[in-house]
């Protein structure tokens, strides 16, 4: 009688002492100590597969055929994954959660097969992405997103690379970028087979102009900032012959506005490449007073963050003084003083930036004004309309 000794691991989460006295006795076959007769044709399997994913804690059956029974199982590192033979069938359990090993299976004629066995996680496959998903167009519109939970590694393939490109960073990012408007899907598999899928909408984000509304006294100019939507951006329409509207040399986003005439409320309207237009109401007048101020007036979305930049003209060659009436919502900064040619007339004229705070909101419309004070004492100023847009928003 010959016996077989296996070592098994062991580990609470297998009830496999039934097994083990299963495996111990081999029967004696023929005379002469033989193996006996093998019932099954063919080469050792084991399942027909080489590779095995099982979740920690759960535990799956692989049949065994071919070969010459009985057969016994090892793993390598029992710590991650422990295997048994019940009769005919291996049984495999999952114990630490990504890592992998080998469990190899071996006949009576010493005839063996390995299966790498993968322990996944317990956590299901998920992505920070959501499961609809909008961009715009280019680099600057591109998201980095995370994979994880599954069965490491993951497969991740966009299903339409002229409308958005998909790329695996790592083992656990991966990106995408609007190519062309568009629909496409990203999908997500892990090694277990499991998969997710991701909508994507290639479009561009809402259009935005930095003032809807300007008061600009006759000569000073005043800059508008877009934003959003898909540049490039254009001026849309027709324009008055009292206004004159350019883009800032070196710069895809600021508009000079530059009223020669006073007129009533004109709107110039603004347009990105894929025709979405914005529009801001310009109002030219004729106020003098010692400082102009462009623009005298405007208004900006409470918590919004924006920015207007001001221009001002002066005789005063000093360094000028700009003061808020509320500073902690509507903030001055970058002051800089006119610049004259040589026969005293200004070249260029001064400016400052007004910034509206992201952070404080209004119980309703708030007017804040913006003094500028020269070197000679005169006084020009500019009010900034702060609007309630969320009235919900300020307690």
């Amino acid at each position: 009688m010959e016996r077989w000794f296996i070592r098994w691991p062991m580990k609470p989460l297998w009830a496999i002492a039934a097994l083990i006295a299963g495996l111990l006795t081999v029967a004696c076959g023929g005379g002469g100590g033989s193996p006996g007769a093998n019932p099954n044709t063919g080469a050792l399997s084991v399942g027909g597969v080489s590779a095995v994913t099982v979740l920690p804690g759960e535990s799956k059956l692989l049949p065994v055929t071919g070969g010459v029974p009985p057969y016994r199982a090892v793993t390598s590192e029992a710590a991650v994954a422990v295997a048994a033979m019940d009769g005919n069938s291996l049984v495999v359990g999952g114990i630490a959660p990504g890592a992998s090993t080998n469990v190899i299976v071996t006949d009576y004629a010493g005839t063996s097969k390995t299966v790498s066995v993968t322990v996944g996680t317990s956590v299901p496959l998920y992505t920070t992405a959501p499961a609809a998903l909008t961009i715009g167009v280019g680099s600057s519109q591109a998201r980095t997103f995370r994979v994880s939970g599954g069965v490491k590694p993951y497969t991740i393939t966009g299903s339409a690379p002229l409308v958005a490109t998909v790329t695996q960073l790592n083992a656990e990012e991966w990106s995408i970028q609007g190519v062309a408007i568009g629909d496409m899907k990203v999908r997500i598999r892990d090694a277990a087979g499991k998969e997710l899928e991701v909508a994507v909408t290639v479009g561009s984000p809402e259009l935005r102009i930095s003032s809807d509304n300007l008061t600009l006294p006759i000569g000073i100019p005043a800059t508008v900032v877009l934003s959003g939507g898909q540049k490039p951006y254009s001026i849309a329409g027709g324009i008055p012959a009292a206004i004159q509207v350019r883009l800032l040399p070196g710069s895809d986003s600021e508009f000079e506005i530059l009223g020669l005439l006073a007129t009533g409320d004109v709107d110039v309207v603004f347009s990105d490449a894929s025709g979405k237009t914005v529009k801001t109401k310009v109002t030219i007048n004729t106020a003098t007073t010692q400082i102009r101020v462009s623009p005298s007036a405007v208004s900006l979305g409470e918590q919004s963050g924006s920015s207007v930049r001001f221009s001002f003209l002066t005789a005063a060659k000093g360094a000028p003084t700009v003061l808020s009436s509320f500073p902690g919502l509507v903030s001055v900064s970058a002051v800089t003083a006119p610049e004259f040619n040589a026969d005293g007339s200004i070249k260029t004229p001064g400016s400052f930036v007004g910034t509206v705070s992201g952070t404080t909101c209004v119980k309703a419309d708030t007017p804040v004004t913006l003094t500028v004070i020269d070197s000679h004492g005169s006084i020009g100023t500019a009010v900034v309309t702060v609007v309630d847009t969320n009235p919900a928003s300020c307690p």
